[in-house]
């Protein structure tokens, strides 16, 4: 599976020195945490969950490219 760390969405929190994160598929599914790969991480964690109660083959595949873009991300992150 192709992969694309662009697809996920970093930005400081606008309240407090951590980071918001999301993929750019998902705006619904974000994160949190203090440095940008806790953050992936944590978003990692939300669409693996999304992906335990997808319905759909569509809606599994959509998430389980997205979940490969955040750990990408999050390797690259180190």
């Amino acid at each position: 599976m192709e992969t694309d760390s662009g697809r996920v969405i970093l930005a400081p929190n606008g309240t407090s020195s951590a980071f918001s994160i999301h993929h750019r598929d998902f705006p619904e599914i974000r994160a949190v945490g203090v440095s940008p790969k806790e953050a992936a991480l944590h978003l990692a964690n939300k669409l693996a969950r999304a992906l335990d109660s997808a319905l759909t083959d569509w809606r599994r595949e959509s998430l389980s490219h997205a979940l490969a873009d955040v750990n990408a991300f999050a390797d690259q992150e180190g």
